[in-house]
């Protein structure tokens, strides 16, 4: 399954029902304006008195009309970017909002433990940082949802049924669904549908207002004048609702297109289809099945593993596939049987852990290995739907992560002490420096943990030091702002206090800071704004320059690495810069713009990459830390290159 096409295929699948959205809208304006107009004229005795039927289509008030339009407009989209404003911490806001609890470094049960390792592997497999992990305790039915903008600010969360009711196989298919939603951009989407129909729920809001207002108004008083508040009310009721009716019809069209798409990437993910199928089997052999209890469970509806909202036109309600329809799809030959789920045994979920946790590969094992452009492209064809090699290598590399360094990377302290260790310096004049930063400026116990695990980070096989950044990435979500804004420029300060930024050290700066904006800053890129390479041109010749200058060493093994790439491109006029006039904020706005390209040209520019640094017959760890870091810049997640 081609990630960038199936990205760009969902993209195109849903615009007209955007468009739909759109026109929605415009009715409801449209219908609300000739109500209240109506309204105006027939509640008055002017018009008992001196009009007909005709009278009032005959002198339309066109400017009324407007007025009225405008207002009802605003309204729409007031309530509409409260709402959505509401939403701006992403994922976690989403999760707190729905009674969510955050599960640390440290969990409470053996299960949950499962759960936060099986998200790690799905994480590294798929190139992606770990998100935050939620479990709302007070829901016995199964499911889970996906939220957020983007990568940097995704959390999973998953119902205390879930976690209660399936085995690991079930809980793993139903994580990787979740993860093929992150992966495809489902969750910004998911968001706005929230926001856009909250602004259509405004307009019966109001009207319920109102109908309450006339109601105790036309009690008290002996003219009885609260009733033409009363019919004012109803009427925008009844539009609201009506606005809501035709906005839920949309929504669970948007919904049902991208369902099948994130099975058929579980399925691909785990090459495991009775572990997504078991899953599904069992909500339908369940009582709770899939049942979210929360208050506003219906506004994240779309959102979820399977219908957690019980609808009374489920067929045209419906924001999920049938359960029979999505376990067919998975098994063709499913003898149409649910099954009735048992509680899981704690202790066989620890031993289970256990089990997978202990160390089985040595140092050697994990060396970098001959890396081949062949294998390099292969992964590359893998962006956003990695498959089974992929979890199972995610799986050996944190077997082989030291215990001490997976445990600190789970808490704010310990995940702010692994980054500064991975930027400090050889040289042991700069070291002192560094060291006394970190003592005078870094939150008190940090300096002794960065020198307490400098060591052993040191120590690190390549492939293992952007995992344990992405293994961070969760604990270092839960800084405060201002927590984050000392890590930020303490980072910073300590990778420029030698006068100079190695490959290694813009890589991991960049996909550390990338992912913590989105979350701490609210720094989201555009989707799809540039729709051929020609137009960014000159941003494409400053990465490859960059590129082939910082993995080459002559000047000649820079032209060959440039060319290598210009050839994968096809583009006229793509010069090789200067090594003198490159500088990293040229680099960095580049590759800001090259983020908004459309999804189907980020991957051409990947392969580019990977033709340059492969021009030399090897590929290095610096050459795939840029490579990494270049993908996570372009918002296309890498899985990790298996050793050959």
């Amino acid at each position: 399954m081609d990630f960038f096409s199936a990205q760009d295929d969902a993209r195109r699948k849903t615009r007209w029902l955007i468009v739909l959205f759109i026109l929605a809208v415009l009715s409801l304006v449209i219908l609300t304006n000739l109500f209240i107009m109506l309204f105006a004229e027939y509640s008055t005795d002017y018009y008992v008195q001196n009009h007909t039927p005709m009278t009032f289509w005959e002198k339309f008030n066109w400017a009324r009309f407007t007025g009225i339009g405008a207002g009802v407009t605003v309204v729409i989209f007031l309530g509409s970017a409260i709402r959505t404003m509401s939403l701006r911490g992403g994922g976690k806001t989403v999760a707190e909002m729905m009674g969510g609890r955050l599960v640390s470094g440290n969990p409470k049960t053996p299960l949950e433990r499962r759960l936060l390792n099986v998200v790690e592997e799905i994480s590294i497999a798929s190139g992606t940082p770990v998100p935050q992990v939620y479990v709302m305790e007070r829901e016995p039915g199964i499911n889970a949802f996906a939220a957020g903008y983007t990568t940097g600010d995704a959390v999973v969360a998953v119902t205390q049924g879930t976690l209660d009711k399936l085995n690991r196989s079930e809980l793993q298919g139903v994580i990787a669904h979740e993860f093929s939603h992150i992966i495809n951009g489902d969750m910004r989407l998911n968001i706005r549908l929230i926001g856009i129909l909250f602004g259509i729920l405004m307009v019966a809001l109001i009207g319920r207002l109102i109908f309450r207002w006339g109601t105790f108004g036309g009690r008290s008083s002996k003219e009885n004048n609260g009733v033409p508040l009363i019919v004012l009310g109803l009427g925008l009721l009844i539009m609201g609702y009506v606005g809501v009716f035709f906005g839920n019809l949309i929504k669970a069209s948007v919904s049902r297109q991208r369902e099948y798409l994130a099975d058929a990437s579980a399925v691909q993910f785990t090459r495991d289809p009775d572990g997504i199928a078991g899953a599904l089997k069992k909500i339908g052999g369940d009582s709770q099945g899939a049942l979210i209890l929360h208050p506003d469970a219906e506004e994240l509806s779309h959102a979820y593993f399977e219908e957690g909202v019980p609808h009374l036109f489920s067929s045209l309600f419906a924001t999920h596939p049938p359960l029979e329809k999505r376990i067919r799809k998975i098994q063709p030959g499913w003898d149409g049987k649910f099954v009735a789920p048992a509680v899981a045994d704690q202790g066989e979920a620890q031993r289970e852990e256990d089990k997978r946790e202990q160390p089985r590969i040595t140092p050697k094992d994990m060396a970098l290995g001959g890396v081949i452009l062949s294998s390099v492209l292969d992964n590359i064809g893998k962006a956003g739907s990695p498959d089974a090699a992929n979890v199972e290598e995610a799986q050996r590399i944190l077997q082989y992560l030291p215990g001490e360094l997976h445990e600190a990377a789970a808490e704010p302290y310990g995940a702010r002490a692994l980054i500064y260790a991975l930027v400090l310096d050889q040289d042991r004049a700069v070291l002192e420096k560094q060291m006394w930063r970190l003592q005078d400026k870094a939150d008190t116990g940090v300096a002794i943990l960065t020198e307490k695990y400098m060591g052993a980070v040191q120590k690190l096989a390549p492939k293992l030091r952007l995992v344990l950044v992405d293994l961070a990435m969760p604990a270092l979500r839960q800084l405060s702002t201002s927590q984050y804004h000392l890590f930020k420029d303490n980072l910073n300060v300590l990778i420029e206090m030698d006068g100079e930024v190695t490959p290694f050290e813009w890589s991991l700066q960049k996909i550390v800071l990338h992912n913590l904006e989105a979350h701490f800053e609210h720094k989201i890129s555009p989707i799809g704004r540039y729709k051929h390479l020609s137009k960014l041109r000159n941003e494409i010749a400053i990465m490859l320059s960059y590129l082939a200058y910082a993995t080459h060493d002559n000047e000649s093994d820079v032209k060959h690495a440039f060319e290598a790439a210009s050839r994968e491109l096809e583009l006229e006029n793509l010069k090789l810069r200067k090594e003198s006039s490159l500088d990293l904020k040229q680099l960095d706005k580049a590759m800001h713009r090259l983020a908004q390209l459309k999804p189907l040209l980020k991957p051409q520019l990947l392969k580019a990459c990977a033709a340059s640094v492969a021009a030399d017959g090897e590929v290095t760890a610096t050459e795939l830390e840029l490579l990494r870091a270049f993908s996570s810049l372009l918002d296309c997640p890498l899985p990790p290159l298996p050793d050959i």
